[in-house]
C-alpha cells in the first residue's frame, strides 16, 4: 500500500511538471508574438511635396496632469518636425497665431468634433492647401508591479487621438480616423529611487499615434 501511494505521488509530480513546462512554452510563445507585434516600427519619412499647411492647435481633453500633457505636446511637435524638417521641407506651415485668428472668424460648433465643411472653411480663409486637426481624448493608464526594497514597476498608457487631414481644394479627407495606441514603461527600482515613468509611456503612445497619422499622408 505504501509503495502504491508513493507511485501515485511520483506520477502526479511527473504530470504536473509536464503541464507546467507546456504552459511555460505557450506563455513564452505568446510573449514573443506580442513583443514582435509591439516592436514593429513605423518611421516618419520627410515630405517631399509642396503645399501650404494649416495645423490647428491640438485640442486636449485627455485629463492628463500638466507634466504628461507637456510630454504629449512635445511628442506631437517632434513628429511634425520629422515630417516637415525646417531646413529642407517645401511645405509652408502657417503661423499658429494666424491659424487661431482664422478659428475666431470661423468657430467650430463642436471643437472636439469639427466637420469637413468647417475645416474646409478654415483652409479657404487661410488660402491653405491642407488643414490638420488633432485632439487628445481621455487617456487610460495602469500601474503594475511590486516594490518592498527592490522591485519592478510598469506603467501602461492607452492614448486615443482624433486625427484629420483635409484637402481644401477637393473638399475631402485625406485622413480621418480615431487612432488608439498603447505605450509602456518598465523599470527596476530600489527603495524610493528609480522606477517606471508614466510620462514615458504617454510619450510612446502619442508618438505611435503620430507615426500612424503622418505615414499615411504626403
Amino acid at each position: 500500500m505504501k509503495n502504491f501511494l508513493i507511485g501515485v505521488f511520483l506520477t502526479g509530480i511527473i504530470i504536473f511538471s509536464q503541464n507546467t513546462a507546456s504552459a511555460a512554452e505557450q506563455a513564452e510563445t505568446t510573449t514573443q508574438t506580442t513583443q514582435k507585434s509591439s516592436t514593429e516600427k513605423v518611421e516618419i519619412v520627410p515630405s517631399e511635396a509642396s503645399y501650404t499647411l494649416a495645423i490647428i492647435p491640438t485640442f486636449d481633453q485627455s485629463g492628463m496632469e500638466e507634466k504628461e500633457r507637456t510630454v504629449a505636446q512635445h511628442a506631437i511637435k517632434n513628429a511634425f518636425e520629422q515630417k516637415y524638417p525646417k531646413k529642407t521641407t517645401k511645405v509652408k506651415i502657417l503661423n499658429a497665431k494666424t491659424v487661431v485668428d482664422a478659428l475666431h472668424r470661423h468657430p467650430f460648433e463642436n471643437y472636439d468634433a469639427p466637420v469637413l465643411a468647417e475645416l474646409v472653411a478654415i483652409g479657404e480663409d487661410l488660402k491653405a492647401d491642407r488643414v490638420i486637426y488633432l485632439s487628445l481624448a481621455p487617456t487610460k493608464s495602469e500601474e503594475d508591479g511590486f516594490r518592498i526594497i527592490i522591485g519592478t514597476q510598469t506603467y501602461a498608457s492607452e492614448v486615443s487621438m482624433k486625427m484629420k487631414c483635409v484637402d481644401v481644394k477637393n473638399k475631402s479627407y485625406l485622413f480621418n480616423q480615431l487612432v488608439v495606441k498603447e505605450g509602456s514603461s518598465s523599470a527596476v527600482s530600489f527603495w524610493k529611487f528609480g522606477g517606471a515613468s508614466k510620462s514615458r509611456s504617454i510619450k510612446k503612445a502619442v508618438t505611435a499615434c503620430m507615426e500612424e497619422f503622418l505615414t499615411n499622408i504626403e
